[in-house]
């Protein structure tokens, strides 16, 4: 009895020792959660621009200035593309023609007129040769800003309908054998014409009598009406009178027959030496006085933009042989550089001009 009652006890010291140590072994502590993390500091709302004030331009007319008589090939180009323009900025632009000194009077006009987007000036290749030639000493880029740049011209030889010459050739080998016989009308000196007809005295051998007129337009009513011998213009001024028989293109100054006019003879298919010369051409476009604000350029530029996208545009350049060319901005200097330093430098070697493109930093072509 008593060896039963005491392995009783032993039991009851097992079980009890055996609860203990299970209840310590569940009793773990949980960790506690870590703090929430602090939020960071707001940053400050950054400032709100003020809003652009609105562009109250155009307010009234403006005018489009070109700097050959009406009838030219800029004044023609203008007048295409400036009454599509016109429709977009909700304002007359009126086209005004102030011809002279190779259309630097013209563009001193602008340069000095009030840079408030109201006096604009629809230029072209001669505002690149005007310090060349000691006509002023105004360029392109320094002076003006580019709005647009719009087309390129081809330049043609031409003559009177009733013209003993039936051919470039015929014209030119007279003008080997009598120096200084035939009379070239031009639009003037250091313009497209008269430098094509330097051109061809310099690498063929010809020696003309350039008679300079105010402009394209005079130039060719002059060669109508036989008043000289023949004339270098653009082809888009002289189409209609050549198809119409009021005067006969002999001679595109190009390398190859200009599209739609397969008639019209390339100069460099007669005379190969030109090759490397040919295709010479001028540019237009429309400018506008250097300090001309920033919001007002970018107006113009968009809606010029949209004038040139129109499809009378398109189809008059169709019309009148014109390439369509559209630069503005940074493509706009690069065009103007390079067209200048061709340019001057042609006229400064072939001696017609009597200033180095030097000694205006005018670099020469590559």
């Amino acid at each position: 009895m008593k060896q039963i009652k005491t392995l009783c006890l032993v039991l009851a010291l097992i079980l009890t020792a055996s609860f203990g140590f299970s209840g310590c072994t569940q009793q773990t502590q949980t960790p506690a959660p870590p703090p929430a993390p602090v939020p960071a500091p707001a940053e400050p709302a950054a400032p709100q621009e003020p809003a652009k004030p609105e562009l109250k331009y155009p307010e009234r007319p403006i005018n489009a200035v070109v700097g050959f008589s009406a009838g030219g090939p800029t004044d023609v180009i203008a007048r295409g593309i400036v009454p599509i323009l016109q429709d977009l900025v909700g304002e007359g632009i009126a086209i005004t023609n102030t011809p002279g000194a190779a259309s630097a009077t013209a563009a001193v006009s602008v340069k000095d007129a009030k840079a408030d987007g109201y006096t604009l000036f629809f230029g072209s290749e001669i505002m690149s040769v005007w310090q060349t030639m000691g006509t002023m000493d105004m360029s392109p880029t320094r002076d003006f800003i580019p709005i647009k740049l719009v087309a390129e011209a081809t330049p043609v030889l031409a003559v009177p309908p009733d013209s003993k010459f039936e051919s470039a050739e015929q014209l030119i080998q007279y003008a080997i054998d009598h120096p200084g016989e035939l009379r070239i009308a031009t639009a003037g000196p250091a313009t497209v014409p008269h430098i094509s007809g330097l051109l061809l005295e310099q690498y063929v051998g010809a020696e003309f009598t350039f008679v300079p007129f105010q402009g394209g337009g005079p130039a060719i009513t002059a060669v109508m009406g036989s008043q000289v011998d023949a004339t270098i213009e653009m082809v888009q001024s002289m189409v209609e009178a050549h198809k119409g028989g009021n005067l006969k293109i002999l001679a595109s100054f190009t390398n190859e027959p200009i599209p739609g006019l397969d008639d019209i003879v390339p100069i460099s298919s007669v005379y190969p030496v030109l090759k490397d010369y040919v295709p010479y051409g001028p540019y237009f476009g429309l400018f506008a006085p250097l300090e001309t604000p920033d919001d007002i350029i970018q107006f113009l530029k968009e809606k010029m933009t949209e004038a040139m996208a129109d499809p009378r545009w398109s189809e008059y350049c169709t019309k009148l042989y014109l390439t369509q060319i559209d630069y503005d901005e940074e493509a706009a200097y690069e065009y103007l550089e390079k067209w200048t330093s061709k340019a001057a430098w042609l006229l400064y070697e072939t001696g017609a001009a009597p200033n180095s493109p030097e000694d205006f930093g005018i670099k020469k072509p590559e």
